[in-house]
C-alpha cells in the first residue's frame, strides 16, 4: 500500500493508521523552514484560479511541502491530493485548511509550487 508516495506493508491492509503516516512524514525530515507558502493553480473548465496557503501548523501545509519538494512535476496527482485531503481533514480542524481540502478532492487540474 502507498500512501502520500510511502510504502507501507501489505499486512497492514488497507487500514494503515492516520499516526503511522505521520510517522513516515515526519521520517523523512522536510525542512519546511524555507517554505512561506505553497502557491497552487487550479484549472477547470477553461478557468484559471490561483490559492496560497500558508497555514504551516498543519499536517496539509507539511505534506505539500513535501510532496512541492520532491515530485518529479508541479502536477499534482490526484490520489496524492486525495489522500492529503482526508487525512487533513482527520488531523486539521481549522476552517481555511479545511476549504482547501475541499477543493483537493476536486477533479481539477493542480500545479503546485512551494514559495
Amino acid at each position: 500500500m502507498f500512501i502520500l508516495g510511502f510504502h507501507f506493508p501489505a499486512d497492514m491492509g488497507n487500514d494503515v493508521p492516520d499516526e503511522k503516516v505521520v510517522e513516515k512524514l515526519d521520517a523523512a525530515d522536510v525542512d519546511t523552514s524555507d517554505v512561506n507558502e505553497i502557491n497552487l493553480i487550479v484549472e477547470a473548465h477553461g478557468q484559471t484560479e490561483k490559492l496560497s496557503y500558508a497555514n504551516k501548523d498543519t499536517f496539509l501545509f507539511k505534506a505539500l511541502a513535501h510532496y512541492a519538494k520532491t515530485a518529479e512535476t508541479d502536477y499534482m496527482i490526484y490520489t496524492n491530493r486525495y489522500q492529503m485531503s482526508e487525512l487533513s481533514k482527520r488531523l486539521d480542524s481549522d476552517d481555511e485548511t479545511m476549504a482547501l481540502c475541499k477543493k483537493l478532492d476536486s477533479m481539477s487540474l493542480f500545479r503546485i509550487t512551494a514559495a
